[in-house]
Protein backbone atom coordinates (compact mmCIF):
# COMPACT_ATOMS: atom_id res chain seq x y z
CA UNK A 1 0.00 0.00 0.00
CA UNK A 2 1.27 3.19 -0.72
CA UNK A 3 0.68 6.05 1.96
CA UNK A 4 1.21 9.66 2.33
CA UNK A 5 3.81 9.88 5.00
CA UNK A 6 4.41 13.23 7.34
CA UNK A 7 5.72 14.58 10.37
CA UNK A 8 5.40 17.15 12.44
CA UNK A 9 8.04 19.08 13.16
CA UNK A 10 8.01 18.82 16.86
CA UNK A 11 8.79 15.02 16.42
CA UNK A 12 12.63 16.50 16.73
CA UNK A 13 11.50 19.57 18.23
CA UNK A 14 14.96 20.71 19.52
CA UNK A 15 16.44 21.21 16.08
CA UNK A 16 16.81 24.51 14.45
CA UNK A 17 13.50 24.95 11.90
CA UNK A 18 15.56 25.33 8.66
CA UNK A 19 17.74 21.75 9.55
CA UNK A 20 14.44 20.24 10.35
CA UNK A 21 13.17 20.74 6.60
CA UNK A 22 16.37 19.50 5.07
CA UNK A 23 16.11 16.07 7.68
CA UNK A 24 12.42 15.68 7.10
CA UNK A 25 13.12 15.43 2.96
CA UNK A 26 16.25 13.24 3.78
CA UNK A 27 14.34 11.05 5.64
CA UNK A 28 11.77 10.29 2.64
CA UNK A 29 9.14 11.84 3.96
CA UNK A 30 6.68 14.01 1.28
CA UNK A 31 4.49 15.81 4.03
CA UNK A 32 5.48 18.17 7.17
CA UNK A 33 3.23 19.09 9.98
CA UNK A 34 4.46 22.89 11.21
CA UNK A 35 3.67 25.13 13.52
CA UNK A 36 3.02 29.05 13.31
CA UNK A 37 4.86 30.20 16.16
CA UNK A 38 8.40 28.36 14.81
CA UNK A 39 7.59 30.09 11.47
CA UNK A 40 7.13 33.32 13.53
CA UNK A 41 10.41 32.83 15.00
CA UNK A 42 12.48 32.02 11.91
CA UNK A 43 10.50 35.13 10.16
CA UNK A 44 12.19 37.42 12.62
CA UNK A 45 15.29 37.36 10.93
CA UNK A 46 14.47 36.31 7.46
CA UNK A 47 11.75 37.08 4.14
CA UNK A 48 8.32 35.14 4.31
CA UNK A 49 9.14 34.09 0.72
CA UNK A 50 11.76 31.91 2.57
CA UNK A 51 9.31 29.58 3.80
CA UNK A 52 7.03 28.54 0.36
CA UNK A 53 11.08 28.42 -1.60
CA UNK A 54 12.63 25.92 1.52
CA UNK A 55 9.26 24.21 1.35
CA UNK A 56 9.64 23.51 -2.49
CA UNK A 57 13.43 23.37 -2.14
CA UNK A 58 12.77 20.22 -0.28
CA UNK A 59 9.92 18.79 -1.66
CA UNK A 60 7.76 19.01 0.85
CA UNK A 61 3.81 19.54 1.22
CA UNK A 62 2.66 21.26 4.15
CA UNK A 63 0.04 18.76 5.77
CA UNK A 64 -1.37 20.99 8.87
CA UNK A 65 -0.58 24.51 10.06
CA UNK A 66 -0.92 24.74 14.07
CA UNK A 67 -2.58 26.08 15.79
CA UNK A 68 -5.16 27.93 17.08
CA UNK A 69 -7.11 27.73 20.40
CA UNK A 70 -9.95 29.70 22.59
CA UNK A 71 -12.69 30.23 20.06
CA UNK A 72 -15.60 28.28 21.39
CA UNK A 73 -18.13 28.50 23.62
CA UNK A 74 -17.15 32.66 24.16
CA UNK A 75 -19.42 34.91 24.64
CA UNK A 76 -19.46 38.86 24.03
CA UNK A 77 -15.96 40.52 24.47
CA UNK A 78 -13.89 37.53 24.69
CA UNK A 79 -15.37 35.75 21.68
CA UNK A 80 -15.22 39.12 20.02
CA UNK A 81 -11.28 39.37 20.74
CA UNK A 82 -10.78 35.54 19.80
CA UNK A 83 -12.02 35.62 16.77
CA UNK A 84 -10.14 39.14 15.62
CA UNK A 85 -7.40 37.14 16.90
CA UNK A 86 -8.33 34.63 14.19
CA UNK A 87 -8.69 36.66 11.76
CA UNK A 88 -5.04 38.17 12.34
CA UNK A 89 -3.59 34.04 12.20
CA UNK A 90 -5.54 33.38 9.06
CA UNK A 91 -3.95 36.92 7.41
CA UNK A 92 -0.49 35.92 8.39
CA UNK A 93 -0.52 32.22 7.18
CA UNK A 94 -2.25 33.49 4.02
CA UNK A 95 1.45 36.12 3.53
CA UNK A 96 3.52 33.19 3.71
CA UNK A 97 1.89 32.04 0.22
CA UNK A 98 1.40 27.98 1.21
CA UNK A 99 -1.49 26.27 1.56
CA UNK A 100 -2.85 23.61 4.02
CA UNK A 101 -5.49 23.30 6.50
CA UNK A 102 -5.06 25.28 10.17
CA UNK A 103 -5.78 23.00 13.23
CA UNK A 104 -8.75 24.26 15.61
CA UNK A 105 -8.40 22.65 19.03
CA UNK A 106 -11.80 22.92 20.61
CA UNK A 107 -12.75 24.27 24.36
CA UNK A 108 -11.61 22.18 27.30
CA UNK A 109 -15.01 23.12 28.65
CA UNK A 110 -18.95 21.92 28.74
CA UNK A 111 -21.44 23.83 26.28
CA UNK A 112 -24.58 23.11 24.14
CA UNK A 113 -23.72 21.66 20.89
CA UNK A 114 -25.76 23.78 18.66
CA UNK A 115 -23.24 26.48 20.25
CA UNK A 116 -20.06 24.64 19.55
CA UNK A 117 -21.66 23.75 15.97
CA UNK A 118 -22.30 27.56 15.75
CA UNK A 119 -19.18 28.55 16.70
CA UNK A 120 -17.15 26.31 14.00
CA UNK A 121 -19.15 27.27 11.52
CA UNK A 122 -17.95 30.91 11.95
CA UNK A 123 -14.57 29.95 11.93
CA UNK A 124 -14.71 27.84 8.67
CA UNK A 125 -16.66 31.24 7.05
CA UNK A 126 -13.87 33.34 8.69
CA UNK A 127 -11.33 30.78 7.21
CA UNK A 128 -12.81 30.83 4.04
CA UNK A 129 -12.63 34.58 3.46
CA UNK A 130 -8.93 33.76 2.94
CA UNK A 131 -9.14 30.70 1.14
CA UNK A 132 -8.14 28.41 4.14
CA UNK A 133 -9.41 25.14 5.04
CA UNK A 134 -9.86 24.38 9.18
CA UNK A 135 -10.09 20.89 10.99
CA UNK A 136 -10.82 20.22 14.41
CA UNK A 137 -9.13 18.14 16.27
CA UNK A 138 -11.05 16.34 19.68
CA UNK A 139 -8.90 16.45 22.91
CA UNK A 140 -8.78 13.63 25.03
CA UNK A 141 -9.11 15.44 27.98
CA UNK A 142 -11.04 17.87 27.21
CA UNK A 143 -14.66 17.98 29.39
CA UNK A 144 -16.77 17.45 26.10
CA UNK A 145 -15.61 17.34 22.82
CA UNK A 146 -12.92 14.68 23.92
CA UNK A 147 -13.75 12.01 21.45
CA UNK A 148 -14.16 11.42 17.56
CA UNK A 149 -18.49 11.33 17.93
CA UNK A 150 -18.90 14.42 19.50
CA UNK A 151 -16.48 16.50 17.02
CA UNK A 152 -18.08 14.71 13.99
CA UNK A 153 -21.51 15.85 15.60
CA UNK A 154 -19.84 19.22 15.40
CA UNK A 155 -18.04 19.36 12.16
CA UNK A 156 -20.98 17.32 10.32
CA UNK A 157 -23.79 19.35 11.69
CA UNK A 158 -21.60 22.67 10.75
CA UNK A 159 -21.19 21.39 6.60
CA UNK A 160 -18.91 23.63 5.84
CA UNK A 161 -16.76 22.47 2.78
CA UNK A 162 -13.61 23.63 4.22
CA UNK A 163 -14.16 22.61 7.58
CA UNK A 164 -13.04 18.99 8.24
CA UNK A 165 -11.38 16.91 11.17
CA UNK A 166 -8.20 15.83 12.52
CA UNK A 167 -7.78 12.31 14.13
CA UNK A 168 -5.03 12.14 16.56
CA UNK A 169 -5.02 8.42 17.91
CA UNK A 170 -3.40 9.32 21.05
CA UNK A 171 -6.45 11.06 21.93
CA UNK A 172 -8.66 8.93 20.04
CA UNK A 173 -6.97 5.63 22.32
CA UNK A 174 -6.58 7.50 25.76
CA UNK A 175 -10.14 9.05 25.59
CA UNK A 176 -12.32 5.68 24.60
CA UNK A 177 -12.87 6.62 21.06
CA UNK A 178 -14.29 3.60 18.92
CA UNK A 179 -13.81 2.40 15.48
CA UNK A 180 -17.94 2.02 15.04
CA UNK A 181 -18.15 5.76 15.87
CA UNK A 182 -15.47 6.42 12.93
CA UNK A 183 -17.00 4.32 10.71
CA UNK A 184 -19.80 6.86 10.80
CA UNK A 185 -17.19 9.68 9.84
CA UNK A 186 -17.25 10.78 6.22
CA UNK A 187 -13.71 10.26 5.41
CA UNK A 188 -13.70 13.11 2.77
CA UNK A 189 -13.67 15.46 5.89
CA UNK A 190 -10.85 14.08 7.56
CA UNK A 191 -8.45 16.19 6.59
CA UNK A 192 -5.51 14.69 8.18
CA UNK A 193 -4.65 11.52 10.70
CA UNK A 194 -1.95 11.80 13.49
CA UNK A 195 -0.18 8.78 14.10
CA UNK A 196 1.27 8.14 17.63
CA UNK A 197 1.48 5.39 20.21
CA UNK A 198 0.25 5.34 23.78
CA UNK A 199 1.34 3.36 27.10
CA UNK A 200 -0.42 3.14 30.18
CA UNK A 201 1.58 5.76 32.68
CA UNK A 202 0.75 7.07 35.92
CA UNK A 203 0.06 10.49 34.85
CA UNK A 204 -3.02 12.40 33.61
CA UNK A 205 -3.71 12.31 30.00
CA UNK A 206 -2.70 16.23 29.32
CA UNK A 207 0.62 15.37 30.65
CA UNK A 208 1.03 12.23 28.89
CA UNK A 209 0.10 14.12 25.63
CA UNK A 210 2.88 17.01 26.07
CA UNK A 211 5.79 14.41 26.47
CA UNK A 212 5.40 10.88 26.70
CA UNK A 213 3.66 9.82 23.55
CA UNK A 214 5.62 7.17 21.51
CA UNK A 215 6.45 6.17 17.73
CA UNK A 216 3.96 3.57 16.34
CA UNK A 217 4.67 0.13 17.92
CA UNK A 218 6.08 1.46 20.88
CA UNK A 219 3.01 0.98 23.04
CA UNK A 220 -0.80 -0.16 23.20
CA UNK A 221 -3.04 1.85 20.93
CA UNK A 222 -4.87 -0.27 18.56
CA UNK A 223 -3.26 1.26 15.57
CA UNK A 224 -4.02 -1.40 13.08
CA UNK A 225 -7.64 -1.66 13.54
CA UNK A 226 -7.92 2.56 13.40
CA UNK A 227 -5.86 2.47 10.64
CA UNK A 228 -8.20 -0.72 8.70
CA UNK A 229 -11.03 1.54 9.57
CA UNK A 230 -9.60 4.60 8.57
CA UNK A 231 -8.44 2.70 5.10
CA UNK A 232 -11.85 0.78 3.97
CA UNK A 233 -13.32 4.14 4.41
CA UNK A 234 -11.93 5.43 1.50
CA UNK A 235 -9.21 8.11 3.83
CA UNK A 236 -6.55 9.10 0.91
CA UNK A 237 -5.14 12.17 2.95
CA UNK A 238 -1.74 12.04 4.86
CA UNK A 239 -0.90 10.23 8.14
CA UNK A 240 1.27 12.47 10.11
CA UNK A 241 3.94 11.54 13.17
CA UNK A 242 3.49 14.00 15.78
CA UNK A 243 5.37 12.66 19.11
CA UNK A 244 5.71 15.03 22.23
CA UNK A 245 8.67 13.30 23.73
CA UNK A 246 11.00 14.73 25.89
CA UNK A 247 13.32 11.59 25.77
CA UNK A 248 13.14 11.41 21.61
CA UNK A 249 14.78 15.29 21.85
CA UNK A 250 17.49 14.32 23.37
CA UNK A 251 18.50 11.52 20.58
CA UNK A 252 19.91 12.68 17.14
CA UNK A 253 16.92 13.18 15.16
CA UNK A 254 18.16 11.86 12.07
CA UNK A 255 17.74 8.57 14.45
CA UNK A 256 14.50 9.78 15.50
CA UNK A 257 12.95 9.76 12.09
CA UNK A 258 14.13 7.30 10.72
CA UNK A 259 12.92 5.31 13.47
CA UNK A 260 9.61 7.23 12.73
CA UNK A 261 9.49 6.58 8.87
CA UNK A 262 10.02 2.58 10.08
CA UNK A 263 7.38 2.62 12.36
CA UNK A 264 5.07 3.90 9.73
CA UNK A 265 6.25 1.45 7.16
CA UNK A 266 5.87 -1.64 9.60
CA UNK A 267 2.22 -0.46 10.36
CA UNK A 268 1.23 -0.62 6.76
Amino acid sequence: MKIKMAVNTVTIKPTPFVEKLSLISKAGFSGVGLWMDEIQDYLKGNSKELIRELLEEEGLTPVEMQLIRKWQYLKGSEQKEAFKEARNFFAAFRELGISCPVVLLPSEEEGEIKDGIRDFRRMCELAGEFGIKVMLEFLGWAKQINNVKIAWEIVGGADCANGGLLIDTFHFAKAGSKNEDLKQVSMEKVFLVHLNDVKPLPMGIKEQSRGFRFLPGEGEAPLREIVQCLVAGGYKNYYCIEIFNESYWTEDPVTILEKSKHSLETLF
